[in-house]
């Protein structure tokens, strides 16, 4: 795969990644089925969802029908695999509900593949980062750098 192949390739994985948040934010089932190999798995700490049918029904009744979120992500980084039809991307995501909280702070581990039709997901691992109450338990330094950009925890 020479350089310019690869580009193209990451540029297609991007948008694929791209297109899974905004198919998932307004709902769009069958445009979402399409995305995975019959054989994908999405998982989530020790649950796996195994096989397209059975990741979309969980995908699909996560959350009732027309209620609005949305995903905020980083730019994945890409590794195309030494074939040229397999690749690894990971993904930092931010997922915001309704209520403007950010309910979701993780990243995405995805294995993909690409056929006739184009790149897939074959395999989706979400890793939340856990949720810690309380301000951050940042050093003085790093507060006096930081502090003026962040929510105030004294109740102001």
């Amino acid at each position: 795969m020479d350089a310019l192949e690869r580009l193209l390739a990451v540029e297609e994985i991007s948008d694929l990644i791209g297109r899974y948040c905004m198919l998932f934010d307004d709902q769009d089932w069958a445009g979402l089925n399409e995305l995975w190999t019959d054989d994908a798995a999405f998982v989530v700490e020790d649950t796996a969802f195994e096989g397209r049918s059975t990741l979309m029904t969980f995908l699909s009744t996560c959350l009732p029908a027309g209620y609005r979120s949305k995903h905020m992500i980083s730019r994945p980084l890409v590794a195309i695999g030494a074939d040229g039809n397999t690749a690894t991307a990971r993904t930092d995501v931010v997922w915001i509900a309704s209520n403007f909280e950010n309910t979701i702070v993780g990243r995405y581990e995805d294995e993909l593949v690409r056929d006739d039709t184009g790149w897939r997901f074959r395999r989706r691992v979400e890793r939340p980062v856990p949720f810690v109450a309380g301000p951050p338990p940042m050093s003085d330094a790093a507060t006096g750098v930081s502090g003026a950009t962040m929510r105030a925890t004294d109740g102001a």
